[in-house]
This record gives structure tokens, sequence and C-alpha cells, in this order.
């Protein structure tokens, strides 16, 4: 037989807390299936080989490298192709500071014609919870084409843009930190698992918690059941 009298106000709490904490592991192992499913996704690529470039519209994205975790800043320079403006991903400026435009060229592979290959991506919508940007010094915390588009005052935009191979220190190509598959990021799928994990465990210990507590000030108790006398 179990005697319980919970605490009105630690219950309240409690359930709030167990509640919030299953919510956001939930939410960190939605991301683990989506980003687990999303690595055996291929990374479709394209090449642009006629293109001029619009040397004023560069705009520069914040971001986190997949490969060293260094935080910058993607130059991303627009190039005219036909009737439409494509974006293209063309370096990586490691520095918290933001850039200054005026002190930042044009990508020099990009002046002199040659062809762009790379990952075509259609980026995600941003997060809500995503810095807002500042289009004056042309600096964003998520990839939103047309409004970068906007700022350069730029139309036609396309709704991918084109992740190319970085150039190293020692001026050979490297592959682009940022050319992942749709719904993928930098932030592996076995963080969130990680993430999950904890969650779930700190909701886990919170039950013990509550209980134990009911415990030892004796508003949870077992008792045998007494034994019939008639």
């Amino acid at each position: 037989m179990i005697r319980f009298r919970p605490l009105p106000l630690m219950t309240v709490f409690a359930i709030l807390g167990f509640a919030l904490l299953l919510v956001a592991g939930r939410w960190q192992w939605e991301r683990y299936e989506q980003k687990a499913a999303a690595a055996l996704e291929p990374v479709a690529e394209m090449t642009i080989a006629s293109y001029q470039p619009i040397e004023s519209g560069i705009q520069f994205v914040h971001g986190v490298r997949s490969d060293t975790r260094e935080q910058g800043w993607r130059v991303f320079a627009p190039v005219q192709e036909g009737e439409t403006v494509v974006f293209v991903d063309t370096d990586f400026i490691p520095s918290i500071e933001p850039p200054d435009p005026d002190e930042v060229r044009f990508p020099a592979s990009l002046r002199l014609g040659a062809p762009v290959t790379g990952a075509s991506i259609a980026p995600s919508p941003p997060a809500p919870l995503t810095l807002p940007p500042r289009p004056l010094q042309r600096l964003w915390f998520a990839v939103d084409l047309p409004a970068m588009g906007r700022n350069a005052g730029l139309e036609n935009v396309a709704g991918y843009y084109i992740a190319a191979a970085y150039v190293g220190e020692d001026g050979r190509a490297i592959a682009n930190p940022f050319a992942l598959a749709p719904g993928a990021d930098a932030l592996p799928p076995a963080r969130h698992l990680g993430y999950a994990l904890t969650w779930y465990g700190l909701a886990l210990v919170l039950l013990v918690i509550y209980f134990a507590y009911h415990a030892s000030v004796g508003r949870l108790a077992f008792q045998r059941p007494r034994p019939r006398t008639d």
C-alpha cells in the first residue's frame, strides 16, 4: 500500500519542468533523426561557365566551419548568369569581428571568369532564434538569398547558391566545409543525440528528486496492508 501526499507547489513546478525537459529532448531527437537522414543524401553539384561578376554585391554570412569548428564570415559573391543572379559561397574570413566590406575584394577566380563548380544548395528559412541581419554592413546570420539580393539592389536572384571550393593558405583548392546536404549543418548528428539523452536524463533525475524528497519528509511511504481481523 502506497501513501502519497504531494506538495502542491512543488508538484506544479515539477510537472512543468518535466514537460519542458521532454519537449527539449524530443526536439533534439528529431534534429538527430533529420541530420542522420540528410547525411545519407547526395549533394547535387552544378557548374556555371558563362557569367558576369557583380563586384558591388558581396554579402557576408556568419558560419561555423564543419571541419575546424572555427567561427567566421562566408563571402557570398553574386554573378549574373543570363537573366539570373546566382550567389557563390567562395571564401571564408576566420574572425569573430565582422569584416569591413570596403576592404574585401571580389574573389579573383570570379573576376577572371573561370568556370565555377560546387554544391547547389537551396537554403532553409532562417530559424526563429536567428540573430537579425545588419543590411547596412551586409552581415547575415543565416543564408537568406532574396533578402541578400534586395540588399545589393539585385533582381531575379536564384533560390539556390553554389558552395564553391575555397582556396587554402597554400593556394590550393580545399573542399567547401559548408557544402552540406539539405537539412544538415555544421553540428553533427551525434551532438544532437547527446543533447537529447542529456535532456531525457535530466527529466529522469527530476522525477527521482521529486519522489525522494517526498519520501524524506514522510509524504511518500510504502505500508504493508493490515491483516484482517474478522
